[in-house]
């Protein structure tokens, strides 16, 4: 076969224009293969892997409850290492309302919360499944408002209002869990626990504060700005938790609210911008990418 430069011109240009269309079609082979939501290192033997039953022991340990109870200790490393968090919050949002000499919030200025393992704990979940997450089992532990609040997490968001900060909750959990959800939340209903937290703001435009994640079917309807956030994801345009958190945190500055902290205890809670500041709650049972 030839080389490449001593063909003609034209035949040299038409086997390039080949070439690259093989490449690019290669490259969409490449992209449409299914690759693991969860990016992570390989380990080459087996000494590099916690062995998954220790791995258990570990955190229940750390939660203080080696016996696997279901309930956490309040003294135990957890509930320290997320009260820490809640106080790092607390502090800087005491260092804003101080600016104005007015130990008040800035005008328009707001928090958004995640809900699952950020204001509320699911540890009682994951020792009944087992770290085995099964939507019908965890919807019995939802709709029947059985979550206790995050150590710290309470205090800090009550501050929080009472200084005047905008109060938003901000969860995937579907939108059909939403009454159930703000039950567990505040004292909206006798059902399950309340864990105590003030009632979220309302919009400027009517909207209740608590934002759960409508059906793909339902954006139009319920949260017309996903439409256009999330046209390029995969599965026909379904949010990401990364694209659906970061959308709704834009839907709300843009109607004049200045996030100035945003908590979570996934890094998808907290990626995308459109906050200020962020804040890690501590969570080792589970990874939303």
């Amino acid at each position: 076969m030839k080389s490449l430069r001593a063909l003609r011109p034209t035949t040299r240009l038409a086997l390039l224009i080949g070439l690259v269309a093989m490449i690019a079609a290669g490259a969409v082979a490449f992209a449409a293969d299914p690759q693991p939501a969860i990016k992570t290192t390989t380990p080459t033997s087996e000494r590099q892997i916690t062995n998954i039953d220790v791995l258990r022991q570990q955190i229940r340990n750390y939660y203080g409850d080696p016996l696997g109870t279901g309930v956490f200790s309040p003294d135990s490393n957890y509930a320290k290492e997320a009260a820490d968090v809640a106080s790092d919050g607390t502090r800087f949002l005491d260092g804003l309302a101080r600016q104005g000499h007015t130990n008040h919030a800035p005008a328009g200025a707001a928090i958004v919360l995640d809900v699952d393992d950020t204001t509320l704990a699911t540890w009682n979940y994951e020792i009944a499944s087992n770290w085995a997450f099964n939507p019908t089992t965890n919807a019995n532990f939802v709709l029947g408002e059985l979550f206790p609040p995050v150590p710290g997490m309470v205090a800090m968001v009550q501050r929080a209002a009472a200084q005047g900060y905008a109060i938003f909750f901000l969860t995937g959990r579907p939108t059909s869990q939403e009454s159930a959800t703000l039950g567990n939340l505040t004292d909206s209903d006798a059902i399950g626990l309340n864990a105590g937290y003030p009632h979220p703001t309302q919009l400027v435009n009517g909207e209740d504060g608590l934002f759960t994640k409508p059906a793909r079917a339902d954006y139009a309807t319920q949260a017309p700005y996903l439409l256009e956030a999330c046209a390029g994801d995969p599965n026909g345009g379904t949010c990401t938790t990364t694209h659906y958190k970061t959308a709704t945190r834009q839907h709300i500055e843009s109607l004049g609210y200045d996030i100035v902290a945003n908590f979570g205890d996934q890094f998808s809670d907290l990626e995308g911008g459109f906050a200020d500041r962020t804040f890690k709650l501590p969570n080792p049972n589970y990874c939303l990418p």
